[in-house]
């Protein structure tokens, strides 16, 4: 069974994370919009420490106890966004997620006219964890792209590269196939900037066609088809860090 440590007293931010409310970053602004209130007083201190035993309102809604840690893969496709609502009303993930899984969040973001793995969880320490820089986990995609792939500077990427004011860190690309119009890569990464690799690529003139995520630290998509989840165990060495982290 995958758990989070639940018995011993953690921070306020990291305990509503933990209940799968929202993430650590979006619940410490909940503290300090004063909307969270322990055992009927309003905290506005991060350090604050709490157990099971405390009752939890994050603006008006209780904070049950920590449920069980839950980790699933999405093969995420096209024509959809990784968001919980759309200003634009285009499908979001969710609206082809059953609502049977309960309250889920993303780690991480996919574009709209990408596709690929995607994680989800129900726990906010879990999904920090993956999305900290610091904990430099490595992404893989497949990309094919249009345009002539002789422009492109890997070396120059493995360094990093700097793009209209914007750093991103190292880079490996490999070819995996070419012919005189479009070309397939293999890139890996240890970050997720926005329109990351979009953006590199029109840096050597190169149009993205598709752009397809295969894999996500030690998660890869393998034979998941399009628009399917799967519930996969959260690795020992994980588990370990997210609960002392």
């Amino acid at each position: 069974m995958n758990t989070i440590n639940k018995t011993s007293s953690m921070r306020i931010a990291k305990r509503i994370a933990a209940s799968g409310l929202c993430s650590r970053r979006e619940a410490e602004k909940y503290v300090l919009s004063e909307k969270v209130m322990i055992n009927n007083k309003i905290v506005t201190s991060l350090a604050m420490l709490v157990n099971n035993n405390d009752k939890i309102l994050v603006d008006g809604q209780i904070i049950n106890s920590i449920p069980n840690s839950k980790l699933y893969v999405f093969n995420k496709p096209k024509g959809c966004i990784v968001s919980e609502k759309d200003p634009q009303n285009r499908k979001t993930i969710y609206d082809i997620i059953s609502k049977n899984y309960g309250r889920l969040m993303y780690i991480g973001r996919l574009d709209y006219n990408s596709e690929g793995l995607l994680l989800l969880t129900n726990n906010g320490q879990l999904k920090r964890y993956f999305e900290l820089p610091k904990n430099n986990i490595q992404r893989s995609y497949k990309v094919k792209v249009h345009g002539n792939i002789k422009n492109i500077d890997k070396e120059k990427l493995k360094r990093g590269i700097v793009i209209d004011g914007i750093s991103y860190g190292k880079i490996d690309l490999k070819i995996i196939k070419k012919n005189d119009k479009n070309s397939w890569l293999e890139i890996k990464m240890r970050e997720g900037k926005n329109r990351e690799i979009r953006n590199i690529c029109k840096y050597f003139g190169l149009k993205v066609n598709d752009l397809i995520r295969t894999s996500f630290g030690p998660y890869n998509l393998e034979n998941l088809n399009r628009e399917e989840i799967k519930e996969i165990s959260i690795k020992p060495n994980i588990l370990k860090r997210v609960n002392f982290d």
